[in-house]
């Protein structure tokens, strides 16, 4: 809209002014020369400033628009200057070749064929044809106007017939270009160049006639002729689409053939006109001989154009063969699974990772349709994405493949239609992927959120069952030290005790299991750890007839490790061998042994089953590797089991043994760092007062009975803030305070009285049902002790001992 409004204000102002400057000759002639000058410039700035947005044949049009404009400036520059300057206008001179060849350069420019997409590969030969059709119009010009006006022998009316022709074929070839790019993206930019042709040939047979007749005028109405069309070329590069980043691909190409013909069309043309218009027509010798001078001329310069086509068309053909042979090393070796169909749905073609996926030799395939070769129910597939590519441009889904030998995987594709200049679809081309892998790696993350939800929720229900325990435990305790009463059996009491500590034994073990702890490693015992792990096991196995066989080294075997982790990875060790043997007969035997070795310290897991099989035995640490069926392995237990011992500086190794499968997980030993024997601070009798913060009421009680029973001045209290109220008068030198209180905290307790009295981590005892809920205790817990629910008794006067003004203890 703004170019249109533009024009009509540049059409209006060169009217008014150029009426204006009716009686003035020499100022109406600068006007009207620089007023066409402008309007063809113009085109040449809108051109360039857009030229960054075009590419391939889109731009070479455009270059060649403003190459014409260009010549047909300099031109137009040769005329003012005989007007002008010179003083003696002449339609018949050197000039006028430049303006009616530079006016024909939108004619020659449609050989680009714009709408057709960018075709940079084509360029240069499209650049050769449109200099072939330069030549030809130049020559034409030549043979007809120029030469018989250097012999004295032209004439203006054959020039202003040559002229005409000129703005015919123009205006005939924009209404064709119009016509054939009618539905593309470049109809408008073909419509409004058609219209400038349409205006520029009636305009300038009006003017034509005023210059045969001797009463044209520049800076008149006349010049419109020229104007206009200019005005429209700017107005079509300014609309005109910008060049895609890459071209949507097409199957079918132009032929070199058509390309070839194209190019050679002007090279025949010229001889055939000019030496048969030589033999047809009665001209002077001069003429004549000027005339075959320009004929061969011409047809050398067409030659070696015809020539430089052929070498670019060569490079062409270079070009597309190593492409073409790259795309095809690229496609045969990927191990996506490539296929491309007809539009019938029967195979063109399928690279190698196809065949070797789906086991079908490319016979085989070329009797299917897609989407064969598919398991059951997904036949009907081939409309359903047909009508979607059809539909969106693509299809992405999964299906599932069909393998030569029956069994059947999962399969991402996307699907893509490949279409002619035309817009239909001949070809479909599907990639796929096998997504086994990734299945399997999906089911194993919600598998490891299901395990930790239910740690979660175990945890919970373990800290719970603690304070009950812990209840039934120091009541037994009591009734047990109560000699006096002989209406209970001893016995029975004893049983109780020993059933209560078994099953706080077992919360223990499944809360330092399913806990998830720090990175942070330890010093631990690698007996107990194995004992702990094995038990998590024990009652399972005997209830499937498996027999667990512990054979554990007698001394202790420290290591430096994240507990969290060794566990895992001795679970997964026994869990392998559960598997094996139900694999074989179902019933067998489970051995795990510690020992120390070579300054390593040593787990094997033993089982009776089948074994590994010897071609497999060096893929089973691999990830994703596994034997089972899908959805009955992950493939990622041994490999992860793998990686945990490597980080901790060991290994994990398949050892040979006669029958079964024999594991080795191997640590570096741990040799623990003694530090300084201290001494407790000598406390009286006198002072042995002791303070119990617990908001479980009957454990508060037990605790204040256990302690009054060994002599102790107790004090209970049933939250922090109660305890910290009692402190300042009382001064207890025996803390129990529990670590899970409503309110404040045992851990914001101790810290509280900590900031008082650094000296309290020596008289304070946490009490906790989860000994993992203090582990994020900023600070030196090595003197801080801690009583696991359920306790004894006995677990109570071996943390006393540490208060005891006699005892010596050695801090490891």
């Amino acid at each position: 809209m703004r170019y249109l409004i533009f024009g009509l204000s540049y059409l209006l102002v060169y009217s008014v002014a150029g009426w204006a400057l009716r009686d003035h000759s020499m100022a109406l002639s600068l006007f009207g020369n620089l007023g066409v000058i402008v309007s063809a410039s113009i085109v040449i700035v809108t051109i360039v400033r857009r030229r960054r947005q075009w590419a391939g044949s889109q731009r070479l049009f455009w270059f060649t628009f403003a190459i014409g404009m260009a010549v047909w400036l300099v031109g137009h520059v040769g005329w003012a200057y005989g007007e002008l300057i010179a003083r003696h206008p002449s339609w018949l001179e050197w000039h006028t070749i430049f303006s009616l060849c530079g006016g024909l350069g939108p004619f020659i420019a449609l050989v680009a064929a714009p709408h057709k997409g960018v075709r940079q590969d084509q360029t240069a030969a499209i650049g050769v044809n449109i200099a072939s059709y330069g030549l030809l119009a130049g020559f034409l010009y030549s043979y007809f106007v120029l030469v018989p006006n250097i012999v004295g022998e032209g004439s203006e009316q054959a020039l202003l017939v040559v002229v005409q022709v000129y703005r015919a074929l123009l205006m005939m070839g924009m209404i064709v270009a119009l016509i054939v790019g009618w539905n593309s993206a470049w109809r408008p930019v073909y419509a409004t160049l058609a219209i400038g042709s349409v205006l520029g040939f009636c305009l300038r047979l009006i003017t034509s006639h005023a210059i045969d007749i001797g009463t044209y005028r520049i800076g008149t109405l006349y010049d419109f002729a020229w104007i206009t069309p200019f005005l429209c070329y700017a107005f079509a590069a300014d609309m005109a689409p910008s060049s895609p980043e890459a071209d949507e691909y097409v199957t079918d190409r132009p032929s070199t053939t058509l390309f070839a013909v194209m190019s050679a069309t002007p090279v025949l043309i010229i001889p055939l006109i000019g030496y048969g218009a030589y033999q047809f027509q009665q001209t002077s010798e001069s003429l004549g001989s000027f005339r075959l001078l320009l004929t061969g001329l011409a047809t050398v310069a067409g030659l070696a154009l015809l020539t430089l086509r052929l070498v670019v068309q060569r490079g062409e053909l270079r070009r597309t063969d190593a492409q073409l042979r790259l795309l095809a090393a690229a496609t045969e070796h990927t191990g996506d699974l490539i296929v491309i169909t007809r539009a019938d749905g029967s195979f063109e073609h399928a690279n190698e990772a196809f065949h070797r996926a789906v086991g079908y030799s490319r016979r085989e395939l070329s009797l299917m349709r897609f989407p064969q070769p598919v398991a059951a129910g997904y036949e009907l597939l081939a409309d359903m994405v047909t009508a979607e590519v059809a539909a969106k441009g693509l299809w992405r889904g999964t299906l599932h493949r069909r393998r030569h030998d029956g069994s059947t995987f999962p399969s991402a594709g996307t699907v893509v239609a490949l279409k002619d200049r035309y817009g239909t679809a001949t070809h479909y081309v599907n990639v796929e992927r096998d997504v086994t892998d990734e299945l399997r790696l999906r089911d194993q993350l919600v598998h490891s959120e299901r395990l930790s939800a239910i740690g979660e929720l175990v945890a919970g229900v373990a800290h719970e069952l603690n304070n009950p325990l812990q209840t039934i435990v120091g009541s037994v305790e009591l009734m047990l030290d109560d000699r006096s009463d002989i209406t209970v059996s001893r016995h029975d009491l004893e049983l109780v005790r020993r059933e209560a500590g078994r099953a706080g034994h077992i919360m223990r073990n499944l809360l330092s299991f399913v806990r998830r702890t720090t990175p942070d490693r330890a010093a631990a015992d690698l007996n107990h750890i194995v004992r702990q792990t094995a038990e998590l096991r024990e009652y399972h196995l005997y209830q499937r007839d498996v027999v667990l066989d512990m054979r554990c080294a007698v001394e202790p075997l420290p290591v430096l490790v994240n507990r969290e982790e060794i566990q895992q990875v001795i679970l997964n060790l026994l869990l392998n061998s559960e598997q094996a043997i139900d694999e074989g007969t179902g019933r067998g035997t489970i051995t795990i042994r510690t020992l120390s070795l070579d300054g390593q310290h040593v787990v094997e897991v033993s089982d009776d089953g089948p074994g590994v099989r010897p071609h497999l035995r060096g893929r089973i640490f691999e990830p994703f590797f596994t034997t089972k069926d899908i959805g009955e392995g992950t493939g990622l237990g041994l490999s992860i089991s793998h990686g945990i011992a490597l980080a901790h500086g060991g290994t994990l190794t398949l050892r040979d043994a006669p029958s079964g499968a024999t594991f080795r997980l191997s640590l570096p030993a741990h040799t623990p760092a003694t530090r300084t024997t201290r001494e407790p601070t000598p406390r009286p009798e006198s002072m042995r007062r002791a303070l119990v913060i617990e908001d479980e009421d009957p454990i508060r009680q037990l605790l204040v009975r256990f302690l009054e029973r060994r002599g102790f001045d107790v004090r209970g209290a049933e939250t922090g803030e109660a305890a910290l109220a009692l402190v300042p008068d009382f001064h207890p030198e025996l803390v129990l305070c529990d670590v899970r209180m409503p309110g404040m905290s045992g851990i914001d307790l101790y810290r509280n009285l900590h900031l008082r009295d650094p000296e309290i981590r020596h008289r304070f005892v946490f009490i906790t049902g989860d000994t993992n809920s203090i582990e994020d205790l900023e600070g030196n817990l090595s003197d801080v002790a801690v009583l696991a629910k359920p306790f004894t008794a006995a677990d109570l006067d071996s943390v006393l001992k540490r208060f005891d003004p006699d005892a010596v203890v050695a801090d490891v």
